[in-house]
């Protein structure tokens, strides 16, 4: 039988590793997204859609966003490195590489579409498609 504390030391590594494995998306069951990361709100301002996303520690040049109809694309990786001779006494930011696809509630126009990137948080301007805005009909 194994000490108390050690016991404990145990089940505190299962729970980093069982935590890890959840913010992961090794859960998941669906082909849209893996993981949660990074988290984003998506909404609607004067009739276009906006989407800001935290990426904190990830650098411009890492980032890839496409965009497709009513498909938004946003992959990258997030990379740490402290350099050589490091000893780690804990590991709660990890490098990871994302790729998360979302499908939008109305189609943009993609030549319009532009990004902003300052201080980690990423905002994405994505103009409503002309052909899913309302049309006004003059009566006869």
């Amino acid at each position: 039988m194994l000490p108390l504390s050690r016991t404990l030391e145990t089940l505190l590594g299962l729970q980093e590793a069982m935590d890890l494995a959840r913010d992961t998306g090794f859960f998941e069951n669906t082909t849209t997204s893996r993981g949660v990361y990074p988290p984003m709100n998506i909404f609607e301002k004067d009739g276009d859609l906006v989407l800001v996303s935290e990426l904190a520690g990830v650098k411009k040049e890492d980032l890839n966003i496409e965009v497709k109809n009513n498909i938004l694309r946003l992959s990258g990786e997030r990379r740490i490195d402290y350099g050589e001779n490091v000893s780690y006494h804990r590991i709660e930011r990890t490098a990871s590489k994302f790729d998360r696809t979302l499908r939008l509630p109305v189609n943009v126009e993609s030549d319009q579409v532009r990004a902003e990137y300052i201080d980690g948080l990423l905002v994405i301007s994505l103009p409503r498609a002309e052909s899913e805005k309302p049309k006004r009909i003059a009566i006869q």
